[in-house]
């Protein structure tokens, strides 16, 4: 070959090379987390509401340390650490230029204490629909008695598992709602050597989405949740605080239609910036759903 010729071809395979490092190939973008369950998305163009239920049990000082006295007082609300207090849940969702606007507050019996139902509004095209009108976004809160925590646990698994309908309102304005989300904020009880239910395998169900903020969650809820059929979309593989920014983070980004990285990257970045860590740092204590 002519030394012209050796020339052309380094210039072409150069070329080549910078072009191929200019414009790397395209990635497809990553499905909404909706997608497993087409049925959310069909709910909401019928112009229903996304639900995402979220069982709250309270701290308990019996079971664990919960700072001081009053946070981990099991059945006062208005000063446990998960509900009432600073960061807890219902502070959390009703603090000044939050999101939400509480719709409904309502008292329970000994074991479920109090339930409460906030509300926002999400643009449609973000779930690729055309209605003028927004997405109705509703978050159930619900306050377990600590020492029911046990509880608190079937009531996770029920929903997620075999899915759930709720009634809300007041008075005559009461209607039926089906959950989209079933979620937990508070102590990992499967720590403590508790077990989960058992499935009926004579029952109907109807699995749904789920996300479990508590510690080492992946560990102990991911694989029994996914076997029975329940996306797990948010968990923790270290010790962590679920406390009520949390639940808000991920709650926004589920009505936002995010994909599952992106889920849980907005949640890494809430920890980071209300425990003052580093992304970093928070980025070992979430971890995204294993694929298989």
């Amino acid at each position: 070959m002519r030394p012209w010729s050796l020339l052309a071809v380094a210039s072409l395979v150069l070329c080549w090379t910078a072009a191929g490092r200019a414009h790397p190939p395209v990635r497809a973008a990553a499905p909404a987390w909706s997608e497993v369950y087409p049925n959310v998305r069909a709910d909401l163009a019928a112009g229903r509401p996304l639900v995402i239920h979220v069982t709250v049990p309270l701290c308990d000082n019996a079971a664990l340390d919960c700072g001081a006295s009053w946070a981990g007082q099991p059945g006062r609300l208005e000063t446990n650490l998960y509900w009432g207090a600073i960061f807890g849940a219902r502070r959390i969702f009703e603090r000044p230029r939050s999101a939400w606007t509480r719709d409904e507050l309502s008292k329970g019996d000994a074991v479920l204490l109090e339930r409460a139902v906030y509300r926002r509004s999400v643009p449609a095209r973000l779930w690729g629909l055309d209605a003028a009108a927004p997405i109705e976004q509703l978050v159930v809160l619900q306050a377990v008695h600590g020492a029911h925590i046990d509880r608190a646990l079937r009531e996770l698994w029920t929903r997620a598992t075999a899915g759930s309908e709720l009634e809300i309102g007041d008075g005559e304005t009461k209607r039926r709602v089906r959950v989209h989300v079933a979620g937990y904020a508070g102590h990992n009880r499967l720590m403590d050597g508790v077990a989960l239910p058992r499935l009926d395998a004579k029952a109907e169900r109807a699995p749904v989405a789920s996300f479990v903020l508590a510690c080492y969650s992946d560990r102990y809820f991911t694989e029994p949740l996914e076997r029975a059929g329940s996306t797990n979309l948010v968990s923790t593989s270290a010790f962590m605080a679920p406390e009520g920014y949390l639940i808000d983070a991920v709650a926004r980004g589920l009505g936002d239609n995010l994909d599952e990285r992106a889920l849980t990257e907005q949640v890494i970045r809430t920890y980071a910036a209300w425990q003052r860590i580093s992304v970093g740092q928070a980025r070992w204590v979430f971890r995204a759903r294993r694929r298989r």
